[in-house]
């Protein structure tokens, strides 16, 4: 059929040709809008670069500049190089103790830690982890091996214990300068918190608050510890606390279990002294005052109010002959001060005598009926035992009835 014909021959290349111009066209159009972004493209460039820029908000700026020292000292990266420099001068100790039971006498065991002190084997801890001088102790290494120690020193008062094992070549840490810290600086602890199946657990945080005192912990009144936020748990004791450059500038002693991140170590300054001369002597002996005292905040619960505000220490009895009476301190003075230090407590005062020697002299401030009087006392080599709870209250009480 003619239409068909037609339409299958001579009006095929009609068709194809209408096909090539409409492909050409399309082209065009595509290489038309690839040009037109493009330039676009290009414009916005060209109008950011030199048009003026808007003014930043006020409350959009940086407050405060960042500081011109790019160290960040509480970057993980040093936590964990103070870990690695300070684990192996870490060790676990175990005591065995007796008590007696409505069962009897039962073998009692206890755990902490400590760190060593000298490459011949002094560690020092707490004393309530390793207990009185002449106890005996397991020492747990850093290579899993054990030494038995001995307590050559122990101080409740303090809670510092000295032990001594007998083996060399150990790694020592180096001891830093606990008066110098200052509050936000890295902390770092290691201990063995809940035993030693957590051997060596190492926790981070800052130097939370200085100088903190914290009333009846372990029998005693502790004060002036380092706060800190770094995680210190049962078992912590008498582990290392770290600044960032790897130095001993506390030994963790007590976490306060009512509130999360309230942990407590003893500046390493306080037992510079005592650890120095132990080293060196086998022994320490610290200077005697010769009294017998109570701290003011504790006699005044008992209904007295003695006019200083709490603080101070009362004066219940003075030994004759010693530093105390040569001084002219009397029963019933309340002592406020020592040298530069506010005496706060008893048994502050007693950790003030250990930085002092038999020679040397200091002042002492003292209230006296109301009024302050400074004395001068020069410390010797006396030495008297301490005077009984129950001697002491008789001499204060009644004095205080005068």
């Amino acid at each position: 059929m003619e239409p068909n014909r037609d339409f299958g021959g001579e009006n095929r290349p009609t068709s194809y040709h209408y096909g090539r111009k409409k492909k050409r066209g399309g082209f065009l159009i595509l290489w038309a809008l690839i040009f037109s972004l493009i330039g676009g493209a290009v414009g916005s460039v060209v109008t950011y670069k030199y048009m003026p820029k808007p003014a930043v908000s006020e409350g959009l700026k940086p407050q405060v500049e960042p500081p011109a020292d790019k160290t960040r000292k509480h970057e993980a990266g040093v936590v964990e190089s103070v870990a690695q420099y300070a684990m192996p001068s870490v060790v676990g100790i175990t005591t065995s103790t007796t008590k007696n039971t409505l069962m009897g006498p039962m073998a009692v065991q206890g755990s902490g830690s400590g760190f060593i002190l000298s490459e011949d084997g002094f560690i020092l801890s707490n004393a309530h982890v390793v207990g009185a001088k002449g106890n005996k102790v397991k020492v747990l290494l850093n290579d899993q091996s054990e030494a038995e120690g001995k307590v050559v020193w122990s101080d409740e008062t303090m809670d510092l214990g000295l032990v001594k094992i007998e083996k060399k070549g150990l790694t020592p840490l180096p001891m830093g300068d606990s008066d110098s810290i200052n509050i936000g600086e890295t902390a770092v602890a290691i201990g063995n918190p809940l035993g030693l199946d957590f051997q060596r657990s190492v926790t981070s945080g800052v130097i939370s608050g200085l100088n903190r005192n914290i009333g009846e912990v372990q029998g005693n009144y502790m004060d002036g510890l380092i706060q800190t936020d770094a995680s210190i748990n049962a078992g912590n004791s008498g582990g290392p606390l770290l600044n960032s450059e790897g130095q001993v500038i506390g030994i963790n002693t007590v976490k306060i279990s009512s509130a999360e991140g309230l942990g407590f170590s003893i500046p390493i300054n306080t037992a510079k002294p005592i650890v120095e001369q132990v080293m060196k002597t086998g022994d320490f002996k610290s200077v005697a005052l010769g009294m017998s005292g109570y701290t003011v905040s504790a006699v005044e619960r008992s209904g007295y109010d003695l006019g200083t505000g709490g603080k101070g220490v009362i004066v219940g009895g003075v030994e004759a002959e010693s530093p105390a009476a040569q001084a002219g301190l009397k029963v019933n003075d309340i002592i406020l001060k020592m040298g530069d230090t506010d005496i706060q407590s008893m048994s502050q005062l007693r950790r003030e005598l250990y930085k002092y020697k038999a020679g040397d002299t200091v002042d002492v401030v003292v209230a006296r009926n109301g009024k302050k009087e400074t004395l001068k006392l020069t410390f010797t080599d006396y030495q008297v035992p301490a005077v009984g709870q129950e001697e002491g209250l008789r001499r204060l009480i009644p004095g205080l009835n005068n």
